[in-house]
């Protein structure tokens, strides 16, 4: 904000829209880096659980890309909403929680030449394990459309 001794109230409701044009801004920056993250993961686990293992390799490098990528992104981020600092901790706990159900699952009971029923398992898996960035970033694009 620039500083002026002598602020008129039209400037100061100027000043006050550009800062929540900013914080909008910057939520939108958010519900598209999960909405990004989301359609990343899903294709990494389904890559992962379904296809080929000449495949599955280029699938590690692409989610790592993708992870650099993501964080690049948002910590070009210079205002953060409020929304973002709780919801972000609760999205990233329940990620880490369903990424390792179905890294497990993967390690443990997904079969080395999956059946059909098997593909069922994999999808619903692959869902599960990214639904948190999903739904973090149906709150974070509900959020900017009430503000």
């Amino acid at each position: 904000m620039p500083e002026h001794d002598d602020l008129s109230a039209e400037a100061a409701l100027r000043e006050v829209d550009r800062a929540q044009g900013a914080v909008r801004k910057s939520s939108r920056r958010v519900a598209r880096f999960y909405l990004g993250m989301w359609l990343g993961v899903t294709g990494y686990w389904l890559v992962t659980l379904l296809g080929p293992a000449t495949v599955k390799n280029y699938a590690t490098l692409a989610i790592g890309a993708l992870t650099v990528a993501g964080f690049i992104h948002i910590s070009r981020q210079r205002v953060y909403d409020r929304r973002h600092y709780r919801l972000s901790f609760s999205v990233t706990a329940a990620f880490v929680g369903t990424t390792v159900i179905g890294a497990l699952y993967n390690m443990f009971l997904h079969p080395q030449e999956p059946g059909p029923l098997w593909a069922v398992a994999g999808v619903l898996i692959a869902l599960i394990a990214s639904a948190p960035l999903l739904y973090g970033a149906v709150r974070m694009f509900r959020s900017t459309d009430d503000q």
